[in-house]
């Protein structure tokens, strides 16, 4: 008996959403474990890490795409196993990068940080994961995808 096979496309809906959730959670942990008495970073710290989280939003943007664009000119990249692969593995590091803004911010709170810039980072992030769209997996216009 053969079986149908199925699109990707829910898998990586399913694991966008999950990390809109971890988000949620990294919230949750913020407002439930107090921080420790010290003094604030500095200005510049606070910067520091603030451009860090921003860059690794439009690396999400970007990078996944730079990094698999050489791959794709090789001709072993014809099989559509292959394409699978590289489409599960963008999405799965534009993810990666979102979530990495949302960490930074949650440091910063640890780290005394401005609140302003705590929400900027979680909002970015947040939104960021929101938005963005994995595009539509190979061969997805044939029904084709290989069986595992």
């Amino acid at each position: 008996m053969e079986r149908q096979a199925q699109s990707p496309a829910p898998v990586m809906r399913i694991l966008k959403y999950a990390f809109v959730v971890s988000a949620f959670l990294f919230i949750l942990v913020m407002k439930q474990i107090p921080v420790q008495a010290g003094p604030p970073v500095s200005r510049q710290f606070q910067a520091a890490i603030v451009f860090v989280g921003l860059v690794s939003i439009v690396a999400g943007f970007l990078v996944p795409r730079l990094v698999f664009q050489a791959a794709q000119r090789t001709p072993r990249s014809d099989s559509t196993a292959i394409q699978l692969q590289q489409w599960i593995t963008k999405g799965v590091m534009s993810l990666a990068f979102f979530e990495a803004c949302i960490l930074f911010g949650l440091a910063l709170h640890f780290l005394h940080g401005s609140l302003r810039l705590v929400e900027l980072m979680f909002t970015a992030g947040i939104a960021a994961e929101l938005f963005w769209s994995p595009g539509k997996p190979p061969s997805v216009e044939n029904g084709e995808f290989p069986q595992g």
